[in-house]
């Protein structure tokens, strides 16, 4: 330790010993910044944040070890080999680079301690090709202790630094900066301990140290140049990048406000539309049940009285079942509209009770016998007996109606199947058909809201556009989630899979007792 000491009070021109000193702090404290900066850029930029940071990183280092060695003064007259200097520039900087690209981006579990060693390694390389470049007249000597010692403190240092930069807090990048400044200073200054020249005949062709000062001031600038060009691209590039943040947040704010507004406005509207459609669906039941009522005023009086056949009142209660139909079809569509904005404002709420899953599929497949008897539909039914849920039922009956409702219309199906079944933790409804099937590349869309496979001039079925969202979104508030699987040309299976909170386990276990009961009273 004192001959280090001593190697830079006394053998060197402490002027540039603090010049070089400052250049490794600030190469240092811009290393280490560049290096958590290019840590979390993305694929396209992060070649060019690397390359930038060990280049930065080599410039630094290579400046300071050159300052440092225009300020040694050996009792012998030197010169540089202009070859191998520019060489042992080449070697930080490419060095540096692979050092922090390996520590960035290798996956191995260990990458900041290798990538750091390969650091430490490459700046002693640096090190040493620059010092077989000092040529020196006289017999050159070295103490191969401090020589070991100095690449071991290159290694080790290095390593820590790069380790410590990993983490994400401005008191990693600070630490980083300070260990790296103290390892390249250590490393080259117990490098110099070891290296000591018996001075020979001076010949003309070398010079005296001492007039390496202004090169050392040259070199010194343009160091400071490069490395605040790299700190520059990287301030320039950061608040571009702030602004495009600050930019893209602001349009995300505008385009979530909009997205409110426009649910609002949906829920609103479809609450203002039910008003007067319940009026129109009672003045429509009026007028299909015309005669029934004409009768009911005639037999007021308890006269038995026979109204005859009228083909304008049969006209009038054909209208008005007409009316209902339109009227109740176009109370399902406001009725998804006001599901969907509830959900869209998180106004979602579930009551949730006991119900047996057997007993839902059979009232939702009864629902839909007249369409599959007009479609000439199978509809089959597959449960679990034991399956008691314990969810919202209007809820997941409301998905059973659209998940089937969708098979019977637009699937083109022969043969549809309802099917509950435990699972692994829960259990799945599925709604599987053999119909015309769906592209894999509209596995996603089908959830969108206001999506539908047909275009609007293409469209053979009517809809919104918003069942398959509603059950994704009724789904994922029971704590489940809404799959997909679909052949073309061969059918379709949606499922959803509920969570065992979804399961009403006591409910389960007692039914499955009053069953075994049945089972041995029988026997």
């Amino acid at each position: 330790m004192l001959t280090v000491l001593s190697c830079i009070t006394v053998q060197h021109d402490i002027s540039l010993v603090i010049l070089a000193g400052f250049l490794c702090a600030l190469g240092s404290c811009v290393t280490s910044r560049l290096y958590q900066y290019s840590r979390a850029q993305g694929k396209r930029r992060l070649t060019f944040w690397h390359v930038t940071t060990g280049a930065v990183a080599g410039v630094s280092v290579w400046s300071t070890h050159f300052v440092a060695m225009l300020g040694y003064r050996p009792e012998a007259p030197v010169e540089f080999h202009l070859g191998l200097t520019a060489f042992s520039m080449a070697i930080a900087i490419v060095g540096c680079t692979f050092a922090l690209m390996f520590a960035a981006l290798s996956r191995c579990k260990y990458a900041a301690q290798i990538g750091g060693a390969f650091f430490g390694l490459a700046i002693a390389s640096m090190h040493y090709t620059g010092m077989i470049a000092y040529r020196v007249q006289g017999i050159v000597y070295w103490d191969m202790n401090y020589l070991i010692a100095s690449v071991v403190i290159a290694v080790v240092v290095s390593a820590a630094a790069l380790t410590i930069g990993r983490g994400r807090r401005r008191r990693n990048e600070v630490l980083m900066a300070v260990i790296l400044t103290l390892g390249i200073v250590s490393l080259h200054f117990t490098g110099m301990a070891a290296f000591g020249v018996y001075p020979l005949l001076i010949d003309g062709t070398f010079a005296n140290a001492a007039a390496f000062k202004n090169l050392a001031l040259a070199v010194s600038g343009t160091a400071v140049v490069i490395v605040f060009g790299g700190f520059i691209s990287y301030v320039l590039e950061n608040r571009a990048r702030l602004e495009s943040i600050a930019e893209l947040t602001e349009a995300r704010n505008a385009a979530e406000s909009a997205s409110k507004a426009k649910s609002e406005f949906l829920s609103v509207l479809s609450h203002e539309l039910r008003t007067p459609l319940s009026i129109i669906m009672g003045y429509s039941t009026m007028l299909s049940k015309m005669g029934e009522l004409q009768m009911k005023a005639a037999n007021t009086n308890g006269n038995n009285v026979k109204t005859l056949p009228s083909p304008t009142l049969e006209q009038v209660e054909l209208y008005g079942k007409k009316i209902t139909t339109s009227s109740q079809h176009l109370l399902t569509l406001i009725n998804e509209i006001l599901d969907y904005s509830s959900m869209e404002l998180d106004e979602t709420k579930l009551e949730k009770t006991s119900f047996s899953v057997r007993d839902l599929l059979e009232e939702v497949t009864e629902q839909f016998k007249v369409l599959t008897e007009e479609k000439g539909i199978t509809v089959a039914l597959a449960c679990d007996e034991s399956i008691v849920a314990y969810a919202d039922r209007a809820r997941i009956m409301q998905i059973l109606i659209n998940l089937l409702g969708n098979a019977v219309k637009f699937s083109s199906a022969s043969d549809v199947t309802v099917r509950a079944c435990l699972a692994d933790s829960g259990y799945r409804l599925e709604v599987e058909d053999n119909g015309c099937g769906i592209h894999e590349n509209d596995f996603e869309r089908i959830f969108l809201a206001f999506k539908q496979l047909e275009s609007a001039e293409r469209r053979t079925a009517g809809g919104t556009g918003l069942g398959l969202a509603i059950c994704k979104k009724l789904s994922e508030a029971h704590g489940g989630n809404i799959k997909v699987k679909s052949t073309l040309g061969a059918g379709t299976t949606f499922t959803v899979t509920l969570p065992a909170s979804a399961l009403d386990a006591e409910a389960a276990e007692a039914e499955i007792g009053e069953d075994n009961a049945s089972i041995k009273l029988a026997s």
